[in-house]
């Protein structure tokens, strides 16, 4: 099947011949001549035919590949748009979160806040008062003991008439009945005046 370019050249090259046959003729060119001239021609035509279908086939091609582009540039604007959306469902996932974060940690100072004031009532509520010091009796004296190897407070009590707490209260200096040390001088209180 013809391709209409070349239904067109076969037409230009058909008046052509038949112009130039009778202008040879009438200048004296052979038939031969123009012949030759013609098939040259032709054979130019031929070869720009060729090379307009193959620049008709290098553009579709560049037009494909440019559809394939902006198909693939539409399908990246549209991921965008996805990826903007979620990104601000996020954002507001986000500042909800923080909302709550902040309500949750005002909430739990406030409980804590509390029950520090009730962990205060509760103790000022059930702390017992301390116990009276001992004090020594009116009718004890007090005598100054040094502590000699293997001596306790009890026994020195025991052996002054008195008790460990009465040592204690006249030797404020001891924080435990277990504080003294050989050497030491205690204040003993003793019974009688």
């Amino acid at each position: 099947m013809l391709h209409t370019p070349r239904i067109n050249l076969f037409l230009a090259s058909a008046l052509l011949v038949a112009g130039l046959s009778l202008h040879g003729q009438q200048a004296g060119v052979s038939a031969q001549q123009v012949m030759s001239a013609l098939a040259g021609m032709r054979s130019d035509i031929t070869l720009m035919l060729d090379r307009q279908k193959q620049l008709s086939l290098r553009i579709e091609g560049l037009e494909e590949e440019q559809n394939r582009k902006n198909e693939q540039i539409r399908q990246l604007e549209a991921l965008c748009n996805a990826l903007a959306q979620q990104n601000q469902s996020l954002e507001t996932r986000l500042a909800e979160l923080q909302k709550a974060f902040e309500a949750d940690q005002r909430a739990r100072k406030d409980e804590l806040r509390n029950l520090s004031k009730d962990l205060t009532n509760v103790i000022k509520s059930s702390t017992t008062p301390p116990a009276p010091a001992a004090t020594i009796p009116a009718n004890m004296s007090i005598k100054e003991l040094k502590v000699e190897s293997g001596d306790t407070l009890s026994s020195i009590a025991k052996a002054a008439g008195c008790t460990v707490a009465q040592i204690m209260a006249a030797n404020p200096n001891l924080k435990s009945a277990d504080d003294i040390r050989v050497g030491q001088v205690l204040k003993i209180p003793v019974a009688g005046r």
